[in-house]
């Protein structure tokens, strides 16, 4: 019999990041909106989930997984991406030892993709950790701030690529976001946005008010622990519940 799966992928959000006030856990891990969902499809949730990273390195964390864990003998995956904003940007290091690397913020992932320590990651409100990223980083916030059209057709290339993947592989997935993603109404964004299977995307209609940082905040829901802009246990036990229901209606699983 085949080891069933729910592989989750995605930002500090995935990860559950200060649903106990620490940045990354077992119990954040085990609290968070994928893992739980896992339990509830009776699934074993393999969260690979990485604090800060860029959709970019999502997506590329979801391929470099199945090219190197995966086996469909042994293997019946499904696959939760949740997106975080599309106003972040991965950056190679041109010193790949820079001292700064996402595995040491990340130490409960379950599997951790080691290219992304080759990027620096490039986050509004982040200014560096060490003399490169602080050289480098006014220059791409003042890019991302300028461009805001141009990653948010970044981020739906992200979502074809992966949709794609999967259709290829014939592997069951489901998509949300986190955070801001992208504009529907954009003129360009919807050249890509149009081709998205919004059958396996939840909320994807719904703008910042279908996301999951955003809807639960503007419900009121606030952590006292949470340092950053983390939800607690509450909001993840919900969205869980929200995403079980839609994979239910949608006939997923």
């Amino acid at each position: 019999m085949k080891q069933k799966i729910l592989l989750v992928a995605g930002c500090s959000h995935a990860a559950g990041a200060e649903i106990d006030g620490s940045t990354d856990s077992e119990y954040n891990r085990k609290n968070s909106f994928g893992n739980i969902l896992a339990y509830k499809l009776e699934r074993t949730p393999i969260n690979i989930a990485i604090h800060g990273t860029a959709n970019s390195g999502i997506a590329r964390s979801v391929l470099n997984w199945f090219h190197k864990e995966y086996d469909p003998n042994t293997m019946d995956v499904f696959t939760l991406v949740a997106w975080t904003k599309s106003s972040r940007l991965e950056v190679s290091s041109k010193n790949h030892s820079f001292g700064y690397h996402l595995e040491g913020g990340s130490p409960n992932a379950d599997w951790f993709d080691v290219t992304c320590n080759e990027y620096h990651r490039i986050n509004f409100g982040w200014f560096g950790g060490d003399a490169e990223e602080r050289k480098i980083i006014p220059t791409y916030h003042r890019f991302m701030a300028d461009n805001a059209t141009m990653l948010e057709t970044w981020a739906a290339n992200y979502v074809l690529q992966l949709q794609y993947f999967f259709e290829s592989k014939q592997i069951q997935y489901l998509m949300c976001d986190t955070m801001h993603m992208f504009n529907l109404e954009d003129k360009f964004v919807k050249q890509y946005s149009d081709l998205i299977d919004s059958a396996k995307y939840y909320c994807f209609n719904k703008g910042d008010g279908g996301t999951f940082f955003w809807k639960y905040r503007n419900l009121g829901y606030i952590n006292p622990k949470a340092k950053y802009w983390h939800h607690d246990e509450v909001p993840h036990q919900l969205y869980a519940e929200e995403l079980y229901d839609f994979i239910q209606e949608k006939k997923h699983v």
